[in-house]
């Protein structure tokens, strides 16, 4: 994942990354994603993203299944084993692209590393200090 270069962004970069990663689309670039999930009425810079509702739109697109979750860490951890997803937390204010699991976390593809101590790896005591989670996963 390549950082991103506007603090809003996120949202934008890790769509990209997953239609990339999914094979969706091989040749996406963030410029393409930001178009198609709707900047500025569903992603600007003053509010970054609006409705996750805009991401799924976007993965519909592609012709899959994509589907919204508020999630439990039990429920997180099963999807992210078994499919491709975007991650946010309403109090981390930061969406990520999702690798899989890494041992006893998730393993993410962050364009902000660091930013509020999580690198490429949320463990449980991240989704408690940071709670509010929501997932955009590809249904299989």
């Amino acid at each position: 994942m390549a950082p991103q270069l506007r603090s809003w962004t996120c949202s934008i970069c890790a769509t990209d990354w997953l239609v990339r990663a999914a094979g969706l689309n091989p040749y996406s670039t963030r410029e393409q994603v930001a178009v198609q999930i709707g900047y500025p009425s569903c992603v600007d810079e003053w509010s970054g993203l609006k409705d996750t509702q805009c991401i799924v739109n976007v993965l519909s697109d592609y012709g899959v299944e994509a589907r919204q979750e508020w999630v439990s860490w039990e429920r997180a951890y099963q999807l992210a084993g078994e499919t491709a997803y975007i991650l946010n937390s309403t109090s981390w204010y930061h969406f990520v692209g999702g690798r899989g699991v890494d041992g006893p976390g998730l393993w993410v593809a962050n364009s902000a590393l660091g930013y509020q101590g999580i690198n490429e790896h949320v463990d449980e005591a991240d989704w408690y200090r940071l709670p509010g989670w929501q997932m955009v996963y590809l249904v299989r």
